[in-house]
């Protein structure tokens, strides 16, 4: 968790200073787009791969545990639907945006 948490310092720390120069030369229209775009890649990219997000895992290892399901998801079987269905819903929500 530390580590992580230096990641992200070292990156806002490196690339701070010029998201805030070229922020200025950025229309309120497109910097509006920008945002939603961020937002909707971040979200749907979760869905990408068993560990892209947190509810990916807690599902996969609550049907593992269920007694009448006994169901083992694997990271490749996972990124089977995970893929496509990703691919999908952005492409849709980019074209929804612009």
């Amino acid at each position: 968790m530390l580590l992580d948490m230096l990641r992200i310092l070292v990156t806002l720390l490196l690339l701070g200073a010029r998201v805030a120069a070229s922020a200025a030369a950025i229309s309120q229209e497109d910097q509006k787009r920008a945002w939603l775009i961020l937002a909707w890649v971040s979200t749907t990219a979760g869905n990408l791969s068993l560990l892209g997000s947190a509810a990916n895992l807690i599902v996969c290892e609550q049907a593992r545990r269920a007694p009448n399901l006994s169901y083992t998801l694997t990271f490749w079987s996972h990124l089977k639907f995970g893929l496509p269905s990703t691919i999908i819903v952005t492409a849709i929500g980019l074209t929804l945006i612009r």
